[in-house]
């Protein structure tokens, strides 16, 4: 037979209930201040090490802008020097003396750290002003990439009128390596070279083929992409002001 033998304690008291229950609920909310804390802390972290990196990257892009303004103004001088010499063929006067250039360069934007914080989501993490003040200027900086490249292979095919079958390389390994460098001394010099090395720098991008020799057609058909060209000049200038607006007003990211 099994004893059983009364409780030493006298039944739960109203007063007890409501104590045990508070006990729960200030655990539970003690729990979840934790781990509101402990979450937090992560996102300012993520948040500090972002901002950290978007100004590392944001330096980067500054150089990269002052560049594309100085050389697509540069670009602007060749292509206006490329249509008065065509101006000069079709009416049979002197050639104006200088290279003929159509090649378009440009400096990269870097976007790795932007991509990265958005795909991982801790743009979420640094205020909409951050955010949509980024989110801005990225957009303009494809925009611009994505025209500079298009500009550039349309220009690259009209010239295609000045190839012939005994045309010779049109850049070199050597050329290209000399010009990288260049840039390089130009980005440190914050665009203080002497103008006799720009020059000579932009002359290895002169066109190697016979101007003088084109029919009229062809000049008509080059000239038309120059226009052209110049006109996307103007929206990539533009661009590139709308950039550099942006970093003057937003000098941490």
């Amino acid at each position: 037979m099994i004893d059983i033998h009364p409780p030493h304690h006298g039944g739960i008291t109203r007063r007890d209930f409501f104590i045990h229950l508070f006990t729960v609920i200030l655990g539970i909310l003690i729990a979840i201040s934790l781990e509101q804390t402990v979450e937090y802390l992560h996102h300012w972290h993520l948040a500090t090490e972002a901002t950290h990196a978007l100004g590392e990257e944001r330096k980067q892009n500054e150089g990269a802008n002052d560049f594309n303004i100085f050389a697509t103004q540069h670009h602007e001088r060749d292509l206006q020097h490329d249509l008065a010499v065509l101006d000069a063929l079709r009416a049979h006067r002197p050639i104006p003396p200088g290279p003929f250039i159509l090649r378009l360069t440009t400096s990269l934007y870097n976007d790795e750290v932007w991509q990265s914080i958005r795909q991982s989501g801790t743009i979420n993490y640094l205020g909409s002003h951050i955010a949509g003040g980024l989110r801005f200027r990225h957009t303009v900086e494809d925009g611009f990439t994505e025209l500079s490249k298009r500009s550039s292979d349309d220009l690259a095919h009209a010239a295609s009128v000045l190839r012939t079958s005994s045309d010779q390389p049109g850049r070199t390994f050597e050329q290209n390596m000399a010009f990288s460098q260049f840039f390089r001394d130009f980005e440190a010099a914050h665009q203080n070279l002497p103008q006799q090395q720009i020059d000579a720098a932009w002359a290895t991008m002169a066109e190697s083929g016979n101007v003088a020799a084109l029919s009229p057609a062809e000049i008509d058909s080059l000239q038309r992409a120059i226009q052209i060209a110049l006109a996307d000049d103007d929206a990539r200038l533009n661009d590139c002001f709308t950039i550099k607006r942006n970093l003057t007003r937003n000098p941490e990211y």
